[in-house]
């Protein structure tokens, strides 16, 4: 019965290990974000937050990111480059050049 529980506590060990690597490669997830920043930002913004952001709860309750360090800091250019986008054009549309 011993060897049962301690079988059991390894398995969910390794659960908990293998739920809290980072998520695999978000290649595409931050070109979208880097094409709908540099077009006009709000959308660029949203993805940028979830890649800088987003985090998941492991089944023992530790809250973790989801993402590598480096897709964080690429999140974050994205939000950066979006805001900064997004105030350009409302510059623009509110100067009447778009």
């Amino acid at each position: 019965m011993l060897y049962k529980q301690r079988r059991m506590d390894n398995i969910q060990q390794d659960g908990i290990q293998e739920i809290n690597k980072p998520e695999a490669s978000q290649k595409n997830i931050i070109i979208a974000g880097y094409v709908f920043a540099l077009l006009g930002g709000l959308v660029g913004v949203f993805i940028g937050q979830y890649l800088a952001g987003y985090r998941k709860t492991l089944p023992n309750g530790e809250v973790v990111l989801a993402h590598s360090e480096s897709v964080r800091k690429q999140g974050k250019y994205i939000m950066t480059l979006g805001t900064v986008m997004l105030l350009v054009m409302c510059f623009l549309k509110l100067t009447h050049k778009i």
